[in-house]
């Protein structure tokens, strides 16, 4: 297999992700929340964004009572 196929096969999966991703769109529940509370670590926050993002979660909010964040 050559590159430029492999390139070609990797858009066309991409697309065909992208599809699923927008049939199912609609179907997320809109007023679903997340708390992050007292993160530890600024990092990982990065990572809790991108994990509720894909159960759904339409809102994050972070409780920081103790000013660690920027």
């Amino acid at each position: 297999m050559t590159i430029e196929k492999s390139n070609r096969e990797n858009t066309n999966s991409k697309s065909d992700l992208r599809k699923k991703a927008d049939k199912v769109k609609d179907l997320r529940c809109e007023n679903l929340i997340a708390v992050l509370e007292e993160p530890t670590d600024v990092k990982n926050i990065a990572t809790v964004v991108r994990n509720i993002n894909a159960l759904g979660v339409e809102k994050l909010y972070i409780i920081d009572s103790k000013k660690r964040l920027p």
